[in-house]
């Protein structure tokens, strides 16, 4: 039986691979949103994030997603305020996506991805891909975060 951490890592691996991203992770929106907790992370900044909980007023791109509703594309990070500018420097971030996950209309969380393995931007066909994957996989992560 698939522990629910492990169920969010598989999910994790599936978004990267979607769309071909260097890092990948799985963020759950806590305290009604006002906490953004990556939950499951892949990649080369998973280590760096998997397991961390900031502010979502200052978290950066999950932040943003969660509160506007709809799925945030930064082409091109630099000097972009939707997604911090120490992260960006310091990771080396140069296009970045992020979806929020909404079950029963309750914010659950968002799906974000940073970097291509191409090196190519995230773009709004991209975008397409993981919108139609966090469709299919909210369900799954709704109940993981459940149980």
């Amino acid at each position: 039986m698939m522990t629910n951490q492990e169920l969010l890592l598989e999910i994790a691996q599936r978004v990267q691979e979607a769309v071909n991203a260097e890092t990948a992770a799985v963020a759950l929106a806590e305290d009604e949103g006002k906490v953004v907790y990556y939950a499951a992370a892949v990649g080369k900044f998973a280590e760096a994030m998997q397991g961390k909980r900031s502010e979502a007023a200052t978290s950066g791109l999950c932040g943003t997603a969660f509160q506007s509703s709809c799925p945030v594309l930064v082409a091109k990070t630099e000097g972009d305020e939707r997604v911090r500018q120490d992260y960006v420097q310091a990771w080396g971030i140069k296009t970045a996506l992020a979806i929020p996950l909404y079950n029963n209309h309750q914010l659950l969380g968002a799906l974000m991805v940073l970097n291509r393995m191409d090196g190519s931007l995230f773009d709004s066909e991209s975008e397409k891909i993981l919108v139609d994957l966090a469709n299919e996989i909210t369900p799954m992560i709704a109940q993981a975060v459940q149980s």
